[in-house]
């Protein structure tokens, strides 16, 4: 009961730091013998203890009969999540429309997730989801917005011009990606930035 207390109360100090965390002290295994410690029980950091998640802690005895054990903890944290709201097809792009936020523990999300709506929209689904499930980066795509082969408008502009010519996309390309194009009226291929839905530019 006193390693659990003096556990307990390391934590409370050092890992707890709001009111949207919590956390679980492990059970030691009860065929464990120690002496008792005559002096104060030191609690430290036993080289893995994470701020979320499962580890642990040291608790040491410096007393006339010296022990060091370790304790598993875990650091709870809930924090508002993005889920999806309906089922969605492979290839959705997301709207705002589309998710809710989720009151959840963190601490088990190991892939990732998240919590700005600004995060996500306009991004592609790689797969299908279903109602609740969790958004993680592995399951979206930055849209395309040139595909290879189709008709673009090339910006070229200084800082008193600005032309504007057609031209036929060699590449995919997403939003600032660096793609080539070949010019209609020069018939020169020339590399342009990706800067809008079938718009790209070039500096003069």
């Amino acid at each position: 009961e006193n390693i659990r207390s003096s556990v307990q109360h390391y934590i409370k100090n050092n890992l707890i730091q709001d009111k949207d965390s919590n956390y679980e002290i492990g059970h030691l295994d009860q065929r464990l013998k120690l002496d008792k410690c005559d002096q104060p029980l030191e609690v430290f950091d036993a080289g893995n203890t994470r701020p979320i998640g499962h580890s642990s802690l040291g608790v040491r005895c410096r007393g006339s009969k010296m022990w060091k054990i370790h304790v598993p903890i875990n650091i709870i944290r809930y924090t508002g999540v993005l889920v999806v709201k309906q089922n969605l097809p492979r290839g959705s792009i997301l709207q705002a429309s589309d998710v809710e936020t989720r009151r959840l523990d963190i601490s088990r999300l190991s892939n990732g997730y998240f919590t700005d709506k600004s995060e996500i929209l306009g991004k592609l689904l790689k797969r299908s989801l279903r109602r609740g499930d969790i958004l993680t980066n592995g399951m979206l795509d930055v849209r395309k917005l040139v595909k290879r082969g189709e008709i673009v408008t090339i910006i070229a502009s200084s800082s008193t011009l600005a032309i504007r010519v057609k031209g036929r996309a060699l590449m995919d390309g997403r939003k600032g990606d660096v793609i080539r194009v070949k010019n209609h009226s020069s018939k020169r291929e020339i590399q342009a930035i990706v800067v809008a839905t079938g718009t790209v530019k070039v500096s003069m």
